[in-house]
């Protein structure tokens, strides 16, 4: 079972406050280290985690 399905378990069962909360702190910490990051690989690859993460943090929004 993967992280997001677990999260989406957990929100249909009611606990949408505090997921939502460790997911925003999650991507506003990718955020902040994308935009330091010097190292131009590295930067991408931040990217595309937090594009991930950003999408999965819209679809479990749908959900509640």
């Amino acid at each position: 079972m993967t992280r997001f399905e677990r999260d989406a378990k957990e929100i249909r069962e009611g606990n949408s406050m505090e997921i939502m909360q460790r997911r925003k702190a999650e991507l506003d910490k990718l955020e902040k280290i994308g935009k330091s990051e010097k190292n131009g690989f590295r930067r991408k690859c931040i990217a595309q985690d937090f594009a991930r993460l950003k999408v999965e943090y819209d679809k479990l929004d749908e959900m509640i």
